[in-house]
């Protein structure tokens, strides 16, 4: 969800630098909310542990995603957006044919940030929330004082956190022109 809206918002602010600029202080007031601070909020709002982790991990991604599009889409050179009008591109053609593909290494770098911060928030939230999730396999291991088990675990998240990375890294690289995000 948070690459979707992320993407589709960055790509629409990017294109325009008043709305950027008007948008971006709010921006940057709530990507620097830590993570954790969102779930009493959620909590009080949706009234359910696992909607409400799921809008903290929203909340944690969304922002790297959405300011690294919109960069992107800003950093697009002015020569391409010469030849799309020579070519008279249709606003459809432009966005697929060139302004897309010239992004996508932006697009990708917001989403690597992004599943990182949020393989963070999931790990995190589970401790609080509780029920299931190696979060919670932690904070019982903790609270059993099984510190071997714990230690299993990080190893856990850190390989998984790990793999998610290269393979959004991978997924990045085989869309970008010339195969280097």
């Amino acid at each position: 969800m948070a690459a979707i809206v992320g993407i589709a918002v960055g790509v629409l602010i990017g294109a325009n630098r008043l709305i950027y600029e008007a948008l971006d202080p709010m921006f940057q007031v709530l990507r620097t909310v830590p993570p954790l601070a969102w779930l009493p909020i959620s909590l009080a709002a949706l009234k359910d542990n696992e909607p409400s982790a799921i809008f903290v991990i929203f909340m944690t991604a969304i922002w790297p995603i959405l300011i690294n599009t919109a960069v992107g889409v800003q950093q697009l050179p002015q020569d391409y957006k010469n030849v799309a009008r020579v070519l008279k591109l249709s606003k459809l053609d432009y966005c697929t044919q060139i302004l897309l593909p010239a992004t996508v290494p932006y697009v990708f770098t917001g989403l690597r940030i992004g599943i990182g911060l949020s393989w963070l928030a999931i790990v995190a939230a589970e401790m609080l929330i509780g029920g299931v999730g190696i979060g919670f396999f932690i904070w019982d291991a903790w609270n059993s004082s099984l510190i071997s088990e714990i230690i299993l675990a990080l190893l856990y998240v850190g390989i998984v956190g790990l793999l998610l990375d290269k393979l959004v890294d991978t997924i990045g690289k085989r869309l970008t022109p010339g195969g280097q995000p």
